[in-house]
């Protein structure tokens, strides 16, 4: 079985018995016989969308409750980081709804992650990147450089990250956990759910590739295209499960406040079953991390979707409104979803993504890239006096 190949039996044992756990505990917001929310809304109960899942669900009440509650919170200051570039990816591929008529046929994604440092100088970051090169058979990418690495550079103390929040378990988005050994991780249960599921689905269905993985051997020809897995090869897995079995993880079922004006928000199925999304408060009001969820900035300004995967598109566009509904009381109130961060956009670090305007070529950085979205608490500002703005590729080192 693919799960003997992959991982000790003894680290799934571990994750059995954490499911089981968690499936003793009630958890859930509603059941199936009743599917009206029941998160406080003072009376106005609302009927959740068809094909979400109760825990997944919340009303605008409670999504502009949560946006003024932040809002009395400290403000945090946030950067993002290029953690690596994938080059030439076909526009359609990438939004296959459509794309602005301004798009080239080939478009490069960064792969951005989300550096928040609060008051106290504690680093939060949202997700974690990928610098997994000996396995990775995506070709045409750039850039990559580990993010311990990047943080240093430009002046951000790697050893001050308390926790990572990922907004999905794959491959480009949590492959360096175990480079901040001491952070926690949050994870959906939802993630855990799919990533067990699909690596043991049955092989007498579609002569096993809905559980082939992104790596060199397990496919002829390699690659995995859209399979379920195949955002999960083995080594990003056992970082995540590294985590479950150190005592370093806090797994969530949908919504959590870390902290005052830091509350992930779930959004399963808007990528993957366990996608998460993080509202930080920020003098530029509710910024909102979206991982793949939030792949395209075009995307979310167009209702467009972007980047499938596990993909219910609904969900993805009901993921879209918990954004603009957190935005809404922004300063520019008529563009909040430029606060929606991200993870792909092709634009990102150009004046043409708004919130990445303050950019800059991260220094001995391998042609990746960074940029100041806000500060708060007296924070200097990182971006160099003669910030470095010609765009590079570089290959991988």
């Amino acid at each position: 079985m693919i799960r003997n190949r992959l991982l000790p039996r003894g680290i799934f044992a571990g994750v059995f018995t954490v499911f089981g756990c968690l499936a003793g505990a009630t958890m859930l917001l509603a059941s199936d016989d009743d599917d009206r929310h029941h998160g406080g809304g003072g009376g106005n109960e609302q009927r959740r969308p068809p094909q979400t899942l109760p825990q997944s669900f919340e009303s605008t009440d409670d999504l502009l409750r949560d946006a003024r509650r932040a809002e009395r919170a400290h403000e945090y200051s946030v950067w993002i980081v290029e953690s690596s570039r994938f080059l030439g990816v076909p526009a359609r591929a990438f939004m296959p709804d459509g794309v602005p008529p301004a798009f080239p046929e080939t478009v490069d994604l960064p792969v951005n992650i989300g550096i928040i440092k609060d008051r106290h100088g504690n680093i939060t970051l949202y997700d974690s990147g990928w610098n997994q090169r000996d396995y990775q058979v995506m070709t045409g990418s750039c850039c990559n450089k580990d993010l311990p690495l990047q943080m240093a550079a430009i002046g951000l103390d790697p050893k001050r990250v308390v926790r990572i929040v990922i907004g999905h378990g794959h491959w480009d988005h949590a492959g360096q956990l175990s480079g901040f050994p001491n952070a926690v991780l949050y994870v959906q249960k939802q993630e855990l759910k799919q990533i067990d599921f699909f690596l043991n689905y049955p092989v007498a269905f579609n002569g096993g590739h809905i559980r082939a993985v992104n790596t060199t051997t397990t496919t002829t020809p390699p690659g995995c295209a859209r399979t379920p897995v195949c955002g999960y090869p083995p080594k990003t897995v056992n970082e995540i499960l590294g985590k479950l079995m150190k005592g370093k993880a806090e797994i969530i079922d949908g919504r959590h406040q870390i902290e005052r004006g830091m509350i992930i928000h779930p959004a399963f199925r808007g990528h993957t079953y366990g996608s998460q999304l993080l509202q930080v408060n920020t003098g530029l009001g509710q910024l909102v991390f979206g991982s793949d969820t939030y792949s395209s900035w075009y995307g979310i300004r167009d209702w467009l979707v972007a980047n499938i995967q596990q993909t219910d598109t609904i969900q993805q566009f009901l993921a879209y409104e918990k954004c603009y509904v957190l935005t809404s009381r922004s300063p520019d109130l008529k563009t909040g979803y430029n606060n929606c961060i991200a993870a792909h956009e092709p634009a990102s670090y150009t004046d043409g993504y708004p919130i990445t305007k303050n950019w800059w070529n991260i220094p001995n950085g391998n042609c990746s890239r960074a940029a100041e979205l806000t500060l708060s608490n007296g924070e200097p500002t990182h971006v160099p006096a003669s910030p470095d703005k010609v765009k590079c590729v570089a290959s991988i080192k």
